[in-house]
């Protein structure tokens, strides 16, 4: 007797993607979904890890619950869910200072009191950031509890894109983790410069770039070793 089980067939949920109606495996991500479909133009993509932030989207759903923002690398597809594409556009930082507090963060940024605690930022961001509280807590200067809160940022922008008093959260709050990171002390980073500047590197280089594949096998191994 053949005891083999047929697999049971996904099951098939409907939602549109700006407005084009599309079948998707429960289950599934928006972004796979779209690759099954042919659209994965639709949205941009990175990473598809969550890591990257490249993928943000806006969502409605059938049953009435609040849309919101999310990353489609991330989401599960729902049965009736409408989904838009929702990039938001890269901006530059200030580049970080070292020993920041709360006035070099006023300088860099004037616009980190401009917040009116809506409280928009915290309910778009995909990770779980209590981006309103970290902004009040910038407008203290409570820079350690800033950068701890913001370690888990991927740079998405929706805060940003969300705030409609142009608070720039995330822009905010990465600059304070990098200028308190710049205001470290880097033994290891600092002799890292010195051998890349060394005779001994340019050598390498040179017999990396040059010398035949079997050589290049041999010195690595060695240096593997070593």
């Amino acid at each position: 007797m053949n005891s083999s089980v047929e697999p049971t067939a996904a099951k098939k949920v409907n939602l549109t993607v700006a407005g084009q109606a599309i079948q998707a495996r429960e289950g599934e991500t928006i972004i796979h979904a779209l690759w099954q479909a042919g659209l994965g133009h639709t949205i941009q993509t990175g990473c598809v890890g969550g890591v990257c932030g490249a993928c943000t989207v806006t969502l409605r759903f059938k049953d009435g619950r609040r849309g919101g923002t999310d990353l489609a690398c991330l989401r599960p597809v729902e049965e009736g869910m409408e989904v838009f594409p929702f990039p938001v556009d890269a901006l530059a930082s200030p580049p970080p200072v070292s020993d920041p507090d709360e006035d070099k963060l006023r300088a860099a940024f004037p616009t980190v009191d401009r917040c009116t605690k809506c409280d928009s930022c915290t309910v778009a961001c995909p990770m779980g950031i209590p981006v309103m509280d970290s902004v009040l807590r910038m407008q203290k200067g409570q820079i350690e509890a800033v950068a701890e809160d913001f370690t888990t940022c991927i740079d998405c922008g929706l805060c940003r894109a969300v705030c409609e008093d142009k608070v720039l959260p995330h822009t905010m709050g990465l600059w304070v983790r990098r200028s308190l990171g710049l205001s470290l002390d880097h033994p290891a980073l600092d002799q890292t410069k010195e051998r890349a500047m060394s005779d001994q590197v340019e050598q390498e280089w040179e017999h990396l770039l040059n010398c035949d594949d079997e050589e290049r096998l041999q010195r690595a191994k060695a240096l593997r070793k070593g």
